[in-house]
């Protein structure tokens, strides 16, 4: 606990002092007004901005984007990646197509996905989905790789079916690794969700971005920028709280292991 708290503070230590420094570098002169605004003034304006329910409507609807990508992503990556990393024929005749689609840039693709699909919610999705299925992907592949043999060795020595060594030994090694997978993916699909927005006006935060920047809003723009970023500080720590209750076992084991 006492170490959870010092972590908690540092971090925001070291918020406090980047805006100190953001601050005093538009003060001084070092860089303009005009360039870029003063810290307190852009958190001011998105004081402001966060009493509209515009504001809060966009973020929800951002969130959502990001969300579903996710819930599909992880009905799809998980079984195809423990049955990559369970089955070596299959890891050998998928390897190359993983590798070359997710080298891939998702934000590259807008274009193509506004073509066919238009900048809808709908378009925002299939977008995060793309970039966010390949870090869990790998995530669950490894995971299922690393499965110790002789856990298995043993489940096979009691008799257990096979569909009991899924559940008992393969699923629960795996599940450290697909939790850090979501962790990853989730990031992804809430940067690729803002993003999409940006390039395409579609419904979201990034919508509110391109708006500010039209009506030539520079104050705006830095606003919703900040907000994006502490919406992004905001679901990285609720994943890592999540994903703290939910391996509790794992992290406790491996403490014991390292104490012995």
């Amino acid at each position: 606990m006492m170490k959870r708290g010092r972590a908690v503070a540092l971090g925001a230590a070291g918020i406090l002092g980047a805006l100190i420094a953001w601050e005093l570098v538009v003060r001084l002169g070092v860089v303009a007004a005009e360039t870029l605004p003063p810290a307190s003034t852009v958190i001011a304006r998105l004081v402001s901005e966060l009493r509209q329910a515009e504001t809060w409507m966009a973020t929800g609807t951002t969130l959502l984007q990001a969300l579903v990508s996710i819930a599909i992503c992880t009905l799809v990556a998980v079984p195809l990646g423990i049955l990559i990393g369970r089955v070596p024929v299959a890891d050998r005749y998928t390897r190359s197509t993983i590798d070359f689609l997710r080298a891939m840039p998702g934000i590259a693709l807008v274009p193509l996905f506004l073509l066919f699909i238009g900048a809808t919610n709908e378009m925002v999705v299939f977008l995060a989905l793309f970039a966010a299925i390949w870090p869990l992907l790998i995530q669950v592949i490894e995971g299922a790789r690393s499965v110790e043999g002789l856990a298995l060795d043993m489940a096979r020595g009691y008799r257990l079916s096979p569909a009991r060594q899924f559940f008992r030994v393969v699923l629960p090694a795996t599940t450290p690794s697909i939790v850090t997978g979501l962790r990853l993916a989730m990031m992804v699909a809430l940067l690729v969700s803002i993003g999409a927005g940006l390039l395409s006006g579609a419904p979201g935060l990034g919508r509110l971005i391109v708006v500010a920047n039209t009506n030539g809003d520079g104050l705006g723009v830095f606003a919703f920028a900040v907000w994006s970023g502490v919406l992004g500080i905001a679901v990285l720590t609720a994943l890592r709280f999540v994903e703290n209750h939910l391996l509790s076992w794992h992290y406790a084991r491996v403490q014991m292991e390292r104490a012995a």
